[in-house]
């Protein structure tokens, strides 16, 4: 169930009014419960200044100019896909950007409800948290230097790969994501379904439990694999037996063997036979405790009015509507 908050803010006209009224992108504010807006494609670009460590900027639907991140913010889009049901709009970020938080910072860095198709530079980040993301390509502590400690990825997309790092330094957990390629070192992967770049490399010292893993090509005797469902031309025996492999040209797995936005990642009923996962549920992101579901669980704008001209008394009436779960 869902409710509505409707919030009626009354702001000074600082500038053209008509400016205004013809922008549909807001960014929001929240610093120490004191609520600031700003409008228009640089929306987030001027929150990210106003901000602190701490502070939560929402977004609502539409294309935002990206941000060089350097602040521990919670960061809320309306979500990485439209939403029929709601008729919400992705939240999209339009450039490349890269993250930068500082090691002595406090706060976490989350980011959730957000769509990019561009590359995302992770220099140096520990403890942050990405929820119902869709990502295309993210660098991870990749460069000499550069460290990604302690990430962790819940209900996300990355449609090409994640280019992490081959150091004890740099680490993520994965959590009923789709990763279409990945390298790197110290991973734990739940119910996910990996490799559709065609490239797969198993990571040293990491876990994959209960996955599906698609034209994996080789093993690491530091990995370890438990109720997978897998294609590809090793076997993953490696320590145990409780994998199970399937042809890549079988039709119990073709609809997931390459990926795409529109894609549901859904298994057949033919699949779902082949294996279990640990807990007795599917393998895959719609098995396990925390089935995927691409909805944000965080509070959307899903409307956003702006009067035409000021009142009388100098002051331009908005109206905003946000939308959060029970």
């Amino acid at each position: 169930m869902k409710k509505f908050i409707v919030l009626f803010v009354a702001v000074m006209a600082m500038f053209a009014t008509t400016a205004k009224a013809q922008s549909s992108l807001l960014a929001t504010l929240n610093h120490e419960g004191t609520i600031s807006t700003f409008y228009g494609t640089y929306a987030l670009i001027q929150a990210h200044a106003a901000a602190a460590d701490g502070d939560v900027i929402t977004l609502s639907s539409g294309t935002f100019q990206s941000v060089n991140i350097t602040k521990a913010v919670t960061l809320r889009g309306a979500g990485m896909v439209l939403d029929a049901a709601t008729q919400t709009e992705p939240t999209v970020l339009a450039n490349e950007f890269s993250i930068n938080i500082p090691d002595e910072t406090t706060q976490r860095l989350t980011i959730e409800g957000i769509y990019t198709n561009q590359e995302v530079n992770i220099n140096k980040l520990k403890n942050a948290m990405f929820l119902k993301d869709r990502f295309n390509v993210i660098f991870a502590g990749y460069k000499s230097g550069q460290m990604a400690t302690d990430l962790t990825f819940i209900h996300c997309k990355i449609a090409k790969h994640y280019y992490g790092a081959n150091t004890t330094y740099n680490s993520a957990s994965f959590q009923n994501c789709i990763v279409s390629g990945i390298d790197g070192y110290n991973y734990i992967f739940n119910n996910c379904i990996i490799g559709q770049d065609g490239n797969h490399i198993l990571c040293f010292t990491s876990e994959y439990k209960n996955c599906v893993i698609i034209y994996q090509r080789s093993n690491s005797n530091s990995t370890t694999m438990y109720n997978n469902l897998y294609t590809g031309s090793h076997s993953l025996d490696i320590p145990n037996k409780t994998n199970v492999r399937v042809d890549e040209d079988s039709e119990a797995i073709k609809n997931i063997l390459v990926y795409s936005d529109d894609n549901d990642f859904k298994l057949t009923e033919e699949a779902k036979a082949l294996i279990k996962g640990t807990d007795g549920t599917e393998v895959g992101i719609y098995g396990g405790n925390l089935p995927f579901d691409p909805t944000p669980t965080n509070p959307q704008i899903s409307k956003f009015n702006v009067a035409a001209k000021t009142t009388a008394d100098g002051k331009l009436s908005v109206d905003i509507e946000v939308k959060s779960a029970e």
